[in-house]
């Protein structure tokens, strides 16, 4: 049986609202002001950077590692009734500048063994 994969990108706003909210239940500091963009940063390793404008001076940036952008995508989806396997590969991935959430439904143990992101509940 042939593994299957599928993604999901998300548009800017989902990005942004997406980290901002889950900036919001760790705790992480963000800036007062308006919610500018949510991007993906690095090249082999993806990390997020959502930008804020405080109206004085340059941009605050927020930064994510890998696993707090794939735990707040996994946290936006569920949120939205977007249904994601328990038992799959999630790995952050950058698709023309977007945030994209390769899933994958594999039979092999040692694939799932290297899982990138906590299981969706």
């Amino acid at each position: 049986m042939p593994d299957e994969f599928r993604f999901l990108v998300f548009k800017p706003d989902e990005a942004v609202a997406a980290l901002a909210a889950f900036a919001s239940k760790i705790g992480k500091a963000v800036p007062e002001g308006r919610l500018v963009a949510a991007e993906p940063v690095g090249e082999k390793t993806v990390n997020g950077r959502l930008s804020i404008d405080t109206g004085n001076g340059p941009e605050s940036i927020v930064s994510f590692s890998t696993a707090e952008v794939l735990e707040a995508l996994i946290a936006y989806s569920l949120a939205r009734g977007i249904p994601l396997p328990r038992v799959s590969e999630k790995v952050l991935e950058r698709l023309n500048g977007r945030f994209a959430l390769r899933i994958g439904q594999v039979d092999s143990i040692e694939l799932q063994m290297r899982t990138h992101a906590p299981r969706s509940r």
